[in-house]
């Protein structure tokens, strides 16, 4: 029984916890697309499209000033490609801490991808 609420209550926390941090930065094109593909296929766990998505942002670093981008784009990716939900959270999370704020500053409306 325990098991089984914790099983559950990790995609609700994720889900949770994507809402709330990515909402706030869906003004951006970039904010509009995370929220759509990376929040929802987290909060499914949707692994492959994860995955995928991942290896997509991998590739989209915005400049120079981003060193880490691909970096968490492809650490992210590695814990999608293992299910691990909780890991692929923190990818997400490492690169919002690192870059959410300026990349909204650097890019407002830069269509994205």
């Amino acid at each position: 029984m325990k098991t089984t609420f914790l099983r559950l209550s990790l995609p609700l926390a994720v889900a949770l916890a994507l809402g709330t941090g990515v909402a706030s930065a869906a003004g951006t094109p970039l904010g509009k697309w995370m929220k759509t593909n990376m929040g929802t296929a987290l909060a499914a766990e949707d692994f492959p499209t994860l995955k995928k998505n991942f290896d997509f942002l991998s590739t989209k670093q915005p400049s120079a000033d981003y060193p880490d981008w691909a970096r968490f784009a492809k650490t992210g990716s590695a814990a999608a490609a293992k299910s691990d939900g909780a890991a692929a959270h923190a990818a997400c999370n490492a690169c919002h801490d690192a870059y959410k704020h300026k990349y909204q500053k650097d890019f407002p409306s830069t269509p994205f991808p």
